[in-house]
């Protein structure tokens, strides 16, 4: 057997190998013990003990940061990392990361030669041996987060007609021709006001759309035609005018048609339809609405308006708005899925529901959110968006079957197909305006009303002055800067900002993260503003007295009905401290006119009710003196008012203290005259009486003088007190009303008799009770003077403290027992060592 000969530099490089791994070792064995020969806690302990070991502790750093530096300069060589400066231990916690990642490259270098050392992952061979590489991994698709706001230049900036936002006059529509016009679009007259402005311009279809009748079709139950495959239907993206004319030419043999729309408006004030959607039964179209020649898509109403044609869409509330406004296409025959199964009282009513339910697919709802300006559009979203049309109609077949069968028109809301169809034409009807903004009473979709009904907030006059002028500051910048309302400042930092009220440019953008790229290029304009309004405020309206009232300002949406009255509801209750109810007087918060109404009327509110200029209560303790008592004051601002005051004893004297003709109110009659009470405090007349707070609150118990003193009056029939008196009970017959008849002077002396039996029996029982007491004590028949007891002679009384000392025991007479006698006997402990002092000795005695 032949044995192989070692090759003697594989020998060298093995035992070299081993040698610096066993250095190392060695290295770093000692290190570590030596690091852990003194606690981190006891240097600087060492270091106030001995200068010494100070300048060699700082020596070492200063070595140990030299070699850390270099040995991540070495270990960033031929690599993208920048190796981080290590000049102190502050700067290796500000530039950790840095060596955290720079440790990283490390451990995967390494990681890959034991995998090429271990066999695991070959070596890549030389360019000589032609080795085929092993086939690439296919990339993992990229996540629907990173689809979402994307930097990328303003598409709307290239349009033909460029967005303009700072228009305040009613929007006029688009449209240029109207095809499948019953009224010509030239007839068309605006509505104008007194002065002859346009108020608004009417609704281009509304005279088709409300005289439309549906095809046959829509009310005869069929098959549902079942959809294509996905992958195998053909789909096209349509951003050239001949693909948009060869789309138009295959819609207008369609009887049936999806429609869809992707919006976006993170980086647009208004928001941009970025694509459209439409679907026939075997084929989808793709529609790129942001090329800038986007106003020749009104070609479209040729069949969007096409009568014969039913256009089916999914809750089209705000599809209808916005191709309205950005395109100029209006629907007529729509079908709306949405009432559909809402009227069928489906269990949820959304799209992938229905998708889930009729066609088992499920939608792939985290790119709803994506950036649909994106072009070239990822394939993830092209077949996102293409699938929210291509199930729609056999959806509806589904939907519209299932109403028919449901349908009884001899029930009173028992024709369902009909209601589908009356509410698809109400969307059809809508039309869109322009968003004004109301920096006075923040009306409007996008005011700040709506932003502090969501979430309420209790601030100062102050701080609701920031919080309007810095709401208004972020509507105008996102105006002229044609930016998303929340990308210029979200909506969190509009309340910070107002609470904290920042006045220098630190604290300002301290507040507002995240900070946004418009706050930091426009802070300098913001903080003034911030200024500005923290001073108007000190005088300025609260939030109170800005609220619209609860009737009379109703938005025109069909979505803020019960959501704005509840918020609503939920804002006043937060001002007031109490949910607002109707009241005797008929106040309401937001409909009594205060000193800053007076000055802002709204426009929206009532006439208030009228309202007492004299408090029935206080008096005319909250009239104010600057006006003379002429200016009302606001509600909020009595409540704090009538906190700060103590309540007075709410007695006779107070209610009788206003007159009712003072208050406007008709004095009564003694015919409807009510039973007052009128106890009165017992007061003393001389003013310099000395008296005693006991005696002023009353005593706990009962005065026995005091009832056998009436009860002697009463019996002897002398005391008027005893019959018609308050300790009595009894009701003074001038309290009574006096009857006009005899059935009510009978009545009168009924009840008069009563009370005073009942007066009568009780003072009777209290006579004899003290009697039988006066007889167990044996006081009866005792003289005055006996009763009173001798007074106590504190000098000659025998001592408490000391009652055991000079008193001698008698013969034979047992000692008490003392628990404590024999606890001065036990053996006493060692004395407490002392201990040493620094610098000083004990010094012992022998």
């Amino acid at each position: 057997m032949l044995l192989e000969k070692a090759d003697p530099l594989d020998m060298a490089t093995e035992k070299t190998f081993q040698t610096m791994k066993d250095d190392i070792l060695t290295a770093l064995v000692n290190t570590t013990r030596t690091t852990g020969l003194i606690s981190n806690e006891d240097l600087s302990f060492q270091r106030s003990l001995n200068p010494k070991i100070a300048d060699a502790l700082d020596k070492q750093s200063s070595r140990l940061l030299t070699l850390s530096q270099g040995l991540v300069k070495f270990a960033v060589e031929g690599t993208k990392l920048t190796a981080p400066r290590l000049s102190d231990l502050e700067s290796i916690d500000d530039n950790w990361r840095g060596v955290v990642d720079v440790i990283d490259s490390l451990l995967e270098k390494a990681d890959v030669c034991l995998d090429e050392f271990t066999g695991a992952v070959q070596k890549f061979a030389s360019s000589s041996q032609n080795l085929e590489l092993p086939p690439a991994l296919p990339k993992k698709p990229p996540s629907a987060r990173e689809y979402r706001n994307q930097d990328i230049p303003k598409p709307q900036l290239l349009f033909e007609k460029v967005p303009k936002n700072d228009e305040t006059t009613p929007f006029k529509p688009l449209l240029r021709f109207k095809p499948h016009a019953i009224k010509p679009l030239e007839s068309e007259v605006p509505s104008v006001d007194n002065d002859g402005n346009v108020v608004a311009y009417n609704h281009p279809y509304q005279t088709e759309i409300e005289h439309y009748q549906y095809p046959d079709s829509v009310y005869v139950q069929s098959e549902p035609i079942l959809y294509p495959p996905l992958e195998t239907t053909k789909a096209t993206w349509v951003d050239t005018k001949e693909a948009l004319h060869s789309m138009l030419g295959e819609l207008r043999n369609a009887r049936e048609i999806a429609i869809d729309l992707e919006h976006h408006d993170a980086h647009s004030y208004v928001g941009l339809v970025s694509l459209m959607q439409i679907s026939t039964r075997d084929h989808d179209w793709v529609v790129d609405t942001l090329q800038p020649w986007r106003g020749d898509l009104q070609i479209l109403n040729e069949v969007f308006a096409d009568p014969k044609i039913v256009k089916v869409l999914h809750g089209s509330y705000m599809d209808i708005i916005w191709l309205q406004r950005d395109l100029g296409l209006y629907v007529v025959g729509l079908f709306d899925t949405f009432h559909a199964a809402k009227l069928l009282k489906y269990p949820k009513r959304s799209l992938a529901y229905l998708l889930a339910r009729f066609a088992n697919f499920s939608a792939e709802k985290q790119y709803q959110m994506a950036d649909w300006r994106i072009r070239p559009l990822p394939d993830p979203l092209f077949n996102y968006a293409r699938s929210d049309t291509h199930f729609l109609l056999y959806i509806y077949d589904n939907l519209r079957n299932e109403a028919l069968a449901k349908s009884d028109p001899s029930l009173p809301n028992g024709d369902l197909i009909g209601a589908v169809l009356d509410s698809s034409k109400t969307e059809s009807l809508q039309r869109y305006e322009r968003s004004m903004y109301d920096s006075k009473y923040g009306t409007g979709a996008s005011g700040w009303y709506s932003m502090l009904s969501r979430s309420p907030r209790l601030f100062s006059s102050q701080q609701f002055a920031v919080f309007r002028a810095v709401h208004q500051w972020r509507d105008t910048v996102a105006r002229e800067e044609d930016e998303g309302l929340q990308q210029t400042m979200p909506k969190h930092v509009i309340f910070n900002i107002a609470r904290e009220m920042p006045v220098t440019m630190p604290t300002l953008l301290g507040c507002a993260h995240p900070i946004t790229p418009i706050i930091r290029r426009r802070a300098p304009d913001l903080l003034a503003r911030i200024q500005h309004s923290k001073i108007e405020g000190v005088a300025g309206p609260e939030i109170q007295d800005l609220i619209p009232p609860t009737e009379g300002t109703r938005s025109n949406s069909k979505f803020s009905s019960n959501k704005r009255s509840s918020q609503d509801t939920e804002l006043r209750k937060l001002i007031t401290g109490r949910p607002e109810t109707g009241t005797s007087t008929g106040l309401k918060l937001g409909s009594h006119p205060t000193k800053y109404q007076s000055l802002y009327p709204h426009p929206n509110t009532s006439s208030a009710p009228a309202r007492l200029h004299l408090s029935q209560f206080w008096g005319a303790t909250l009239e104010s003196a600057a006006d003379g008592g002429s200016q009302s004051v606001p509600i909020t601002q009595a409540d704090n008012l009538r906190l700060a005051l103590p309540l007075p004893y709410l007695t006779a004297e107070v209610v009788d203290a206003v007159k009712p003709t003072d208050i406007g109110l008709q004095p009564r009659s003694d015919e409807a005259a009510r039973v007052e009470h009128q106890y009165t405090k017992r007061r003393r007349s001389d003013e310099d009486h000395v008296f005693v707070a006991k005696e002023v609150g009353g005593s706990r118990k009962r005065r026995v003088v005091g009832v056998q003193e009436v009860s002697d009056s009463a019996a002897a029939g002398n005391s008027k007190e005893a019959r018609s008196g308050t300790s009595s009970g009894l009701v003074n017959e001038s309290q009574l009303p006096h009857g006009n008849t005899e059935e009510e002077q009978m009545v009168l002396e009924q009840t008069q008799r009563k009370a005073e039996q009942l007066v009568l029996e009780r003072l009777e029982k209290e006579s004899k009770k003290r009697k039988k007491l006066e007889q167990i004590n044996g006081t009866a028949d005792r003289p005055q003077e006996l009763e009173e007891e001798a007074v106590f002679d504190y000098e000659n009384a025998p001592s408490v403290l000391h009652a055991g000392e000079g008193r001698k025991g008698k013969e034979g007479e047992k000692k008490s027992f003392d628990p404590y006698s024999k606890s001065m006997d036990a053996p006493h402990s060692l004395k407490r060592a002392k201990k040493g002092q620094a610098g000083k000795s004990l010094t012992y005695r022998s």
